[in-house]
C-alpha cells in the first residue's frame, strides 16, 4: 500500500481552569464569582462556583491569564500570571477572607500548573524555552527530542519541510511514522508523513504526550506531539530576523588548493500580530523564506578517449598491466571440467561494427576525465564539486474572532513550497548526470474551529481541516520524455506500454558496475499527492462532581502516487571476462566494454508501475468522564469505539 492509512483524531489544543473556591476555614463557598481574563486579547469569561465550591472553565486558549474570585461579604482575590499551556489542566483555588467587596487581594505568584486531574504524562515547552532553546533545522517538532522517552530515527537533516523528519520518532517505543502530529488541535500527519511545520518564531507552544489514558484521544500508537501558533492580541507585536553563512567570510578550508566552498545558508522570516477589532478580533501572520547550498562531491571513473570508442589497448589494472577483454559471444563451455573460456579482442580493440548503436548514442552523452586517476587503472579520474540548492517558502496566517460571550471561532490558512536541485558538475552539461537532489516539497493545511458556550456548564466544539501534500522527485531539465527514448531506440518503441501514466520519463538509468560504480539517468522516483480531510464534534459538560466528554469525528483519506522504475541496464567486467565463471575481475574484463556491446542479462529489467490510488474513511466515537471523588481523589472513565 503506498499510503499507510492512519486516522488520527483532532485532539483539543485548549486548555481548562478549575479549583475550588473556600473560606479561611476551608469551608466551600458556593455562587462565588470567578472570572478569568487573557492579558493579551482582554478576553474574559466568568462562572459561579457550585455548591460544591467548584468551578469551571473549559476550551481555554493558551495563554497568560488573570483569575479572580469575588463574593459579596469576602475581599476579592485574584491571582496574576496564571500561565496556561496547551492542553494544560490548571488548579487555581482561592481562599477568601472576610472583608468589603472593594478590597482587592492580589496574590503576583504564578498558579501552579500541575495537572491533578489526568494521569496522562506530557512535556510542554513554553516561549520562553522556544526562545531560549537552539533548534538547528528550526523545525518544532524536534523539540520532542527533549523528551528522555523520544528517540530520532531520521537520520537526514530535520528541516520543517522533510516531511519524514516530524514523523520518524519513537515516542515510548517502536512508533515512527505512528505518533500524532497536530497544529493547533488539527491533524498534520497523512499516513506516514507528516504535511507542515510552522516557522519556530510562530510557535507558542510545543507539547509531546507520551501516553493517552483519555477516551478523546486514540489512533496513535506511541504519543502526540502538539503544536500551538501565536496568535494576535490588543497590541500589535512582531519578529524579524536573519540567519546567513557565506564561507568567504570564515578562514580559507584549504590554504593550498584554496578549492571554492559552496554552502551558503539564507534564511530569514518574520511575524506580525495585531487586533483587527480590540477585544474581539485578531490576526497573525508568518513567513519564513529559505536559500541554502549545500556542498557535494563527485568521484568518478569516466571511460576515456580510446575506451569511448571501443579500444582498451591502453586500459590497464591496478598493478600496471593491460586489463584484457575478451569476447562474450566465444563463449566455449567445457561439461567435462566445469570451465568456460573465451577469445580476447584482437588488440584489445572492440571492432566498430560490434559497438551497440543505443550504447554509442548514450555514450556521446558521457564525459571525459579530468585528471590521471588514483592509480594505473584510472579510477576516479573524474572529481567535483557541486550545490545541492534548495529554496523553501514557508507562510501561515490565523485568524481569532470572539463573536460575543457564546461563540468564540478561529480560521487558519498554511501551506509551504520547497524546491531541492543539483549543480550539474559536467564540462559537456550532459542529461545522463543522476540528479540526485531533484524534487518538490509542497504542503497545504487549512483548519477550522468554533466554540459555542451554551451555559457555564455545556460547551461544544466543532472543528474541520484539511491536508495535502506533494512529495515528488522532479527534475524536469533531465528528462526526456518518451520522445527522447527514441532516440536511443530509433524505430523500436518497445517502451511505450512501461510509460504510460509516468509523470515524467527521464534519461535511461545505467550502471557501470566497475572499479566504482557509476550511474547516468533515473532509474526509481517517486510521486505522491495524499489528501485528508478530517471533521470532528465534542460536548463538554460539568455536571457536579462529574466533567463528562463525548464527541465523534469522521475522516477521509484519498490519495494517488506511484513508484515508477522504469529501466535499469546494468553492465559488468565478468560480461567482457575471460569466463564467466568465477572470473577474475581485478586483471580482465571492463564494465564500459560491457556497455559497448550492449551485453545485458538477467541483471537489467524494465518495469511498469500502475498508479496506486486509495480511499480510507474513518469514523470514531467517544464517552468519557473525570470523576472527582474528593478534592484530592479524581477518577479518569472513558469508552471509545473507532
Amino acid at each position: 500500500m503506498l499510503f499507510l492509512a492512519q486516522g488520527l483524531l483532532a485532539q483539543d489544543y485548549r486548555a481548562k481552569i478549575q479549583g475550588i473556591v473556600t473560606d479561611s476555614s476551608d469551608a466551600v463557598i458556593a455562587a462565588a464569582k470567578v472570572t478569568i481574563r487573557n492579558v493579551n486579547t482582554g478576553i474574559t469569561a466568568t462562572r459561579d462556583s457550585g455548591t460544591n465550591g467548584a468551578y469551571l472553565f473549559d476550551n481555554v486558549e493558551p495563554g497568560t491569564y488573570m483569575v479572580s474570585a469575588e463574593l459579596s461579604g469576602f475581599a476579592k482575590q485574584q491571582k496574576e500570571g496564571v500561565l496556561v499551556q496547551t492542553r494544560a489542566d490548571v488548579t487555581v483555588d482561592f481562599k477568601l477572607t472576610p472583608g468589603a467587596v472593594v478590597e482587592t487581594v492580589n496574590v503576583s505568584a504564578q498558579a501552579v500548573t500541575l495537572q491533578f486531574n489526568s494521569s496522562t504524562r506530557e512535556l510542554t515547552i513554553d516561549r520562553k524555552m522556544l526562545m531560549d532553546l537552539p533548534v538547528k533545522a528550526r523545525n518544532p517538532f524536534t523539540l520532542a527530542l527533549l523528551d528522555p522517552a523520544v528517540v530520532s530515527r531520521y537520520t537526514a537533516e530535520k528541516n520543517p519541510f522533510f516531511m519524514w523528519s516530524s514523523s520518524q520518532m519513537d515516542v515510548g517505543g517502536n512508533t515512527s511514522m505512528k505518533n500524532d502530529l497536530l497544529l493547533d488541535g488539527a491533524p498534520l500527519q497523512i499516513g506516514p508523513k507528516g504535511s507542515y511545520a510552522p516557522p519556530m518564531d510562530a510557535v507558542q507552544e510545543f507539547s509531546i504526550q507520551q501516553n493517552s489514558v483519555d477516551a478523546e484521544f486514540g489512533h496513535s500508537a506511541g504519543g502526540t506531539m502538539s503544536v500551538s501558533m501565536k496568535s494576535g492580541t490588543n497590541e500589535i507585536h512582531g519578529t524579524s530576523y536573519y540567519f546567513g553563512r557565506n564561507p568567504s567570510l570564515n578562514a580559507v578550508i584549504n590554504p593550498i588548493t584554496r578549492t571554492k566552498n559552496f554552502v551558503r545558508n539564507h534564511i530569514w522570516g518574520g511575524t506580525v500580530g495585531a487586533p483587527i477589532v480590540k477585544n474581539k478580533l485578531f490576526t497573525f501572520v508568518t513567513y519564513e523564506g529559505w536559500r541554502t547550498k549545500e556542498p557535494r562531491d563527485a568521484f568518478r571513473t569516466m571511460p576515456t578517449d580510446l575506451e569511448r570508442t571501443g579500444n582498451f589497448s591502453q586500459s590497464l589494472t591496478r598493478a600496471g598491466g593491460l586489463r584484457t577483454i575478451y569476447d562474450p559471444v566465444t563463449t566455449v563451455l567445457n561439461v567435462s571440467n566445469n570451465t568456460a573460456s573465451r577469445t580476447p579482442f584482437p588488440g584489445n580493440i572492440i571492432p566498430a561494427s560490434r559497438i551497440d548503436p543505443t550504447s554509442r548514442r548514450i555514450m556521446s552523452d558521457f564525459w571525459g576525465p579530468n585528471n590521471p586517476g588514483d592509480d594505473l587503472s584510472g579510477s576516479n579520474n573524474f572529481k567535483a564539486s557541486y550545490p545541492w540548492p534548495m529554496k523553501n517558502a514557508n507562510f501561515s496566517n490565523r485568524t481569532d474572532w470572539n463573536i460575543n460571550d457564546k461563540w468564540k471561532v478561529f480560521g487558519r490558512f498554511s501551506q509551504f513550497r520547497t524546491t531541492l536541485d543539483q549543480g550539474n558538475y559536467t564540462p559537456n552539461n550532459s542529461r545522463a548526470m543522476p540528479n540526485d537532489n531533484g524534487g518538490i516539497m509542497n504542503s497545504r493545511n487549512i483548519a477550522g474551529d468554533a466554540v459555542y458556550t451554551m451555559s457555564a456548564r455545556t460547551v461544544f466544539n466543532f472543528r474541520g481541516s484539511y491536508s495535502e501534500l506533494q512529495d515528488d522527485y522532479s527534475a524536469p531539465e533531465y528528462a526526456v520524455g518518451e520522445q527522447g527514448l527514441s532516440e536511443f531506440w530509433p524505430n523500436n518503441p518497445w517502451y511505450s506500454p512501461y510509460v504510460k501514466d509516468m509523470p515524467l520519463v527521464y534519461y535511461p538509468n545505467v550502471i557501470i558496475n566497475g572499479q566504482t560504480t557509476q550511474t547516468y539517468g533515473k532509474g526509481s522516483y517517486w510521486f505522491q499527492h495524499p489528501h485528508h480531510y478530517a471533521f470532528s464534534g465534542k460536548m463538554s459538560q460539568a455536571r457536579g462532581s462529574h466533567y463528562m466528554k463525548v464527541g465523534g469525528e469522521g475522516r477521509l483519506h484519498f490519495g494517488n502516487g506511484v513508484f515508477p522504475n522504469l529501466m535499469n541496464w546494468n553492465f559488468y567486467p565478468d560480461q567482457t571476462a575471460n569466463t564467466y565463471l568465477s572470473p577474475n575481475t581485478a586483471l580482465s574484463g571492463d564494465a564500459h566494454a560491457s556497455f559497448l556491446l550492449g551485453a545485458i542479462d538477467q541483471r537489467s529489467f524494465a518495469r511498469g508501475y500502475p498508479f496506486q490510488r486509495m480511499r480510507a474513511p474513518f469514523f470514531g466515537l467517544f464517552v468519557h468522564d473525570d470523576w472527582k471523588l474528593t478534592r484530592n481523589v479524581t477518577v479518569n472513565l472513558g469508552l471509545r469505539y473507532e
